[in-house]
């Protein structure tokens, strides 16, 4: 097991490598951005850059993440998986590829809907 704190690069050119890395899986290809840990936690790998992708805006604000449904697909799959996970280990993905940074812990503020979600930082650290 291993400790991981805010801030640490972990380098990986894939979401697949990372979870090989971390988790000790044998991925070849993890086109999804989170995987489950346990039962209300997941690892995420978001881009934070408030760019839309899949109809999902994710930006960082001042030690809160906001997940924000603009648009796009009539009804994307992950819809309501947002809500039933509370806890994510967030390791942001890197707009030039090659490596994550661990952002933290985050957990899911009370008043977060289906489609606008807002996550506060609750640890700086992960032991994985």
């Amino acid at each position: 097991m291993k400790t991981i704190k805010a801030g640490e690069t972990i380098y990986a050119k894939t979401n697949a490598e990372l979870l090989n890395t971390l988790l000790g899986k044998h991925y070849k290809v993890w086109m999804k951005s989170y995987i489950l840990l346990r039962v209300g936690e997941m690892l995420w790998m978001p881009r934070l850059d408030g760019v839309v992708r899949a109809g999902w805006r994710n930006t960082m604000q001042n030690g809160k993440i906001i997940e924000e449904y603009v648009g796009g697909r009539p009804y994307p799959d992950n819809i309501d998986l947002g809500l039933e996970v509370r806890r994510r280990a967030v390791f942001e993905k890197s707009d030039w590829g090659g490596y994550f940074v661990f952002r933290g812990v985050f957990e899911l503020e009370q008043g977060s809907t289906l489609l606008r979600r807002v996550l506060s930082l609750v640890s700086d650290e992960i032991t994985l």
